[in-house]
């Protein structure tokens, strides 16, 4: 079709009745009531110059039957009206039960949560913990009846995702609409104030996840969880209270102090046993049969305590172990064992112990003092903490550690993040060091190009100057020459005379000669006069010429040759002097260009100088940048004073003196969140039921944390329906690098190309790109500083935007299909486009020529993305490749368990995590430096009234 509202001939569009009202060039197509003045029945009817369609159209169009016509004039002179289906309201429908294709996926750059859109749901994975998070839901779908159950965020597919560059926020899209999911901070719960001591700042939770102990100086203080309210207090009989630990089965409460050990009965409050110690008590740990309690103390001894058969009783010493050469500082019952104990001394040693036979069975080596341990629920995992800042994860199995835990999450990332940028700050400077000196190379080149051209010119110059003195001699002695010739002319003169009278004299004589004897005596006797007469002239001219001839002897003659040679001589320095006229006007062009290529040197290796000095300023601040980061992070690795495992066993908790709580990932040691709020050193950190992390602090509060995050929709981008400002499907978001902006690309297919961009903070529409693309745009990239917008789109090019004027900058033409994927490298020079054509092409920015083709490929490049500042991209095609290359085309490696079509890839930029997902609905997650995968999350299981829907 020719006249639709990507190819409007003549600036006509027939696509709508309103289109037809509005016309084109030569006015409007329609005319309501009065169907045989309209032009469109003229022109389909072809009464007009100009017939619809016409002959040999590219569309290959044929006529309209004249019943078709008819149909079209019938409707015109009834008014041609119209039912506006567009402005009627879309008719929302459940997508069926089990469609799990994922066609998005996205990954925070920490490495923490991973999303995919299945169907209209969208799912948020925790990556060290391997766990789904949750289904992201939109009340208001719940509210309108069309889903019964949460977990749905939008009545479309999903077809893009993309998390904010600090991972707090998730930009959904779909059918006209975008969705903005924001993750609420490391929620404080509950504050409990003034509940333990600024000096030992104490804590116990119990195992059924009902009580929450505290030591506040001489007081023991029993709270409900989660309800946060005291319950009751308990009074400490001697000395003050330095570490609590709850029995196995929750019943009782044992509190060692500087001088006693008592054990309390939690149902009401009274002491069940009690034993007064010579030596502090640092360390608690019941053994699994809540019968017998070891303590740790300042005399590096383990005791173990039997509990009396009835309240009131004596503690009994059962048993010494002896063997640490330190106070024992930790101790903890290793899970279901009945008779063992690990623990923990300043002696740097962490000890399994076989408590009936006050055996040693296992010793750990933790390299710095050993201030607590944990032990995992299942016993597979231990965990200390150290006076050297650091906590380790040991496999229980063997002894080996598994992870050192150091530091906080948030300020590593930043650190290497400035490392980052360092390195990218590094190769910059090389570029442009070497850019200088291929600037440098040019301008030495160009300047003896000066110099050649120069002496060139000279040289020519002399020659010239010398072919145009000879040129000028030879004709002033051509034109001498000449005149001396003209002094003769009257002697040529005569000759010339006497040669035409000569001539004329024999003429006539023979006509006389041939007159006689014929019958016409007087004309003969005429013809004889006159060639008398003719004689007598030819000899009077004869005789002047001879006598002028004698007159000049052979002087004329000379005259004549000398101007042969003067002539001969002027045309061969004419010839030579246009020569080197011609080598001169040469000489100056080129001396012309050598001097503009000069001072464009010039004024490049000043560029290139300057642009250098600028690259070496930012690389010294990104050296005090990443200094500073690096001591950051260094800093906070401050001794460990508490470790707690959850009771899921997902998770390691860790508090001490840098005022802050974490948790780690129970399997691996991967960070996982940071608790902040404290204002002193974390003493005691626990674990609740239901999710929750509590922690006690110097600064004598508890705190209880969600651990599990909470997305909630924060506000929606379009509305969804007819007269929403995105126009169809969203198929890709982007957040621009400071998080600040949220680009959008979709548009109608083979209609138009849409990109907006809205302000994240308000979710005002804030540009609009017009006439970026002819087709949908699939694919968006920010460059690194948000200046530029790379897209790609179903019309087979990248584009570069201008953000600051919305100008093309750069125009990519080279796939043959839909380019799917658009990727920034760091340096800001080089782009990556994914086709459906089945290439990666490599592109240099500054020229926008193609450098590379990656092939390799049998199906549909689905994805690219760069992996931070290296020169590795990741991709992911239809054939169930999921591949690491280089951009030079060499394969770094590949990622496995895919058979079917992979739609998108996501990777850290560290390159430590790499998801993908596809048609089989499975999202897939890798260790990017090795290949190996760690994690797979399926898509739900359908029940059984699922299935039976899915099957009618």
């Amino acid at each position: 079709m020719c006249h639709n509202q990507t190819s409007t001939k003549a600036g006509l569009n027939l696509e709508t009745p309103q289109s037809m009202l509005k016309g084109g060039d030569s006015g409007p197509a329609i005319k309501p009531r009065n169907g045989g003045k309209s032009l469109l029945i003229q022109a389909a009817a072809h009464l007009t110059d100009a017939p619809m369609p016409p002959k040999g159209n590219k569309a290959s169009a044929i006529d309209l039957t004249p019943e078709q016509i008819g149909l079209v004039k019938l409707w015109i002179d009834q008014g041609a009206k119209t039912s506006n289906p567009s402005a009627r309201a879309i008719e929302w429908q459940a997508l069926p039960p089990g469609l799990n294709p994922i066609h998005a996926v996205a990954l925070t750059q920490d490495g923490q949560f991973a999303a995919c859109g299945r169907a209209n749901q969208i799912f948020v994975y925790h990556i060290p913990t391997g766990q789904l998070v949750t289904r992201l839901t939109d009340p208001a779908l719940i509210k309108s009846g069309l889903y019964a159950q949460h977990g749905v965020a939008h009545r479309d597919l999903v077809e893009s995702l993309a998390f904010s560059p600090d991972g707090t926020r998730l930009a959904s899209g779909s059918y006209r609409e975008v969705k903005l999911w924001q993750r609420a901070p490391n929620a404080r719960m509950l504050t409990l104030k003034n509940a333990v001591s600024k000096t030992s700042p104490i804590m116990a939770a119990s195992a059924d996840g009902n009580w929450l102990a505290t030591g506040d100086g001489g007081k023991i203080k029993l709270w409900s969880i989660p309800s946060g309210k005291a319950v009751k207090t308990l009074a400490v009989l001697k000395g003050v209270a330095n570490h609590l630990k709850f029995s196995p089965n929750s019943a009782r409460l044992a509190v060692a102090s500087s001088n006693s050990l008592a054990i309390w009965t939690v149902a009401d409050g009274k002491c069940f046993a009690q034993h007064t110690m010579t030596n502090a008590v640092f360390s608690l740990a019941w053994l699994a049969d809540g019968r017998h309690l070891a303590a740790g103390g300042a005399d590096n001894l383990i005791r173990i305590w039997k509990l009396p058969e009835a309240a009131n009783g004596e503690l009994v010493l059962a048993q010494e172990l002896k063997g640490h050469t330190g106070p024992v500082m930790a101790l903890e019952n290793p899970g279901a064992v009945t008779n063992q104990i690990l623990s923990g001394s300043t002696d740097g040693l962490i000890r399994v112990w076989d408590v009936t036979k006050g055996e040693v069975i296992r010793q750990i080596t933790n390299g710095a003092p050993v201030l607590a341990v944990a032990v995992r629920g299942d016993g597979k995992r231990y965990a200390s903490a150290g006076a050297n800042g650091a906590a380790k994860l040991w496999d229980a199995t063997d002894g080996k550690m598994i992870a050192e835990l150091k530091g906080n999450l948030y300020t590593n990332q930043f650190a290497a993040e400035r490392e980052r940028s360092l390195i990218l700050a590094t190769n910059e400077v090389i570029f442009r060091r070497a850019a200088v000196k291929s600037a440098e190379t040019n301008l030495t080149a160009m300047l003896e190009r000066v110099k050649s051209a120069t002496a060139t010119n000279e040289a020519v110059a002399r020659q010239f100057e010398a072919a145009q003195k000879s040129f000028k001699d030879t004709d002033e002695a051509k034109l001498a020459t000449e005149k001396a010739v003209e002094e003769f002319a009257p002697v040529k003169k005569a000759a010339e005379v006497y040669e035409t009278a000569d001539k004329a004299a024999k003429q006539a004589d023979a006509a006389a000669k041939e007159a006689q004897g014929k019958p016409d005596k007087i004309s003969a006797e005429k013809l004889v006069s006159e060639a008398a007469e003719k004689a007598k002239v030819a000899a009077e001219a004869k005789v002047l010429a001879d006598k002028l001839t004698a007159e000049v002897g052979g002087k004329r003659k000379a005259a004549e040759d000398k101007l042969a040679a003067a002539v001969k001589a002027f045309g061969e320095t004419e010839k030579n002097f246009k020569k080197a006229e011609s080598a001169k006007a040469q000489s100056e062009h080129e001396l012309q260009l050598a001097s503009s290529a000069k001072t464009f040197g010039e004024r490049t290796l000043d560029e290139t100088k300057s642009a250098t000095a600028a690259s070496e300023s930012r690389l010294k601040r990104a050296e005090a940048d990443w200094q500073t980061a690096m001591k950051a992070a260094a800093d906070v690795e401050r001794p460990i004073r508490a470790l707690a495992f959850s009771a899921d066993n997902r998770w390691l908790a860790t508090g001490g003196e840098d005022r802050l709580a974490h948790t780690w990932s129970a399997d691996s040691g991967a960070a996982g969140d940071v608790f902040s709020g404290h204002v002193g050193m974390v003493g005691s950190v626990a674990f609740g039921n239901t999710g929750l992390l509590i922690s006690a602090a110097a600064d004598r509060s508890v705190v209880l944390w969600h651990t599990t995050p909470v997305w909630r929709l924060e506000r929606g981008l379009g509305s969804g329906d007819a007269v929403s400002p995105l126009i169809d499907r969203v198929a890709a978001v982007r957040f621009s690098p400071d998080g600040q902006l949220l680009a959008t690309g979709g548009g109608e297919p083979s209609r138009s190309g849409e990109i907006k961009l809205w302000q994240v903070a308000t979710g005002k529409a804030v540009q609009t790109l017009t006439n970026i693309h002819s087709d949908t745009v699939l694919s968006l990239d920010f460059s690194r500083d948000g200046k530029l917008l790379a897209s790609g789109g179903a019309d087979k090019f990248a584009k570069v935007t201008d953000l600051a004027t919305g100008r093309i900058v750069k125009s990519l033409e080279g796939h043959s299909h839909h380019v799917l994927g658009v990727a920034w490298k760091s340096d800001g020079r080089t782009l990556a486009t994914a086709g459906a054509d089945g290439v990666v092409k490599i592109w240099d920015f500054l020229t926008g020529e193609r450098r590379k083709n990656i092939e390799g490929f049998a199906k549909e490049v689905t994805s690219v993305q760069f992996v931070g500042v290296t020169d590795q991209a990741l991709t992911s095609s239809g054939d169930g490749k999921v591949r690491l290359v280089r951009d030079n085309g060499s394969d770094v490696r590949g990622f496995s368990g895919f058979s079917d079509f992979v739609y998108a890839t996501a990777a850290t930029p560290d390159g430590s995590v790499v998801v993908a997902g596809g048609q089989d609905g499975v999202l897939r997650v890798w260790n990017g430096t090795n290949g190996q995968i760690t994690a797979t999350f399926a898509p739900p299981a359908m029940n059984s009234e699922q299935v039976q829907a899915a099957s009618k």
